[in-house]
């Protein structure tokens, strides 16, 4: 599972890289957190709590920068 997690952020990121737009780039780095908390991290294992407020804290910081690179 881990190595297809990995090729999932190798090909997230050469999107993000390939679309050359800000927005995608940090939107696209929001969902590898995501990915990276839950496999590598092993959230997904964890407590429900822990794994809410985890994603609740990727998906606030992706919107605030999405924001911001948006200005």
């Amino acid at each position: 599972m881990r190595l297809l997690t990995w090729a999932a952020l190798v090909g997230l990121a050469g999107v993000a890289v390939a679309s050359g737009r800000p927005f995608v780039a940090v939107s696209l780095g929001g969902v590898k957190a995501l990915l990276v908390g839950f496999e590598f991290m092993e959230l997904r294992h964890a407590h429900r709590l822990h794994l809410a407020l985890f994603s609740a804290g990727i998906v606030a910081l992706t919107a605030l920068l999405a924001f911001l690179v948006t200005r």
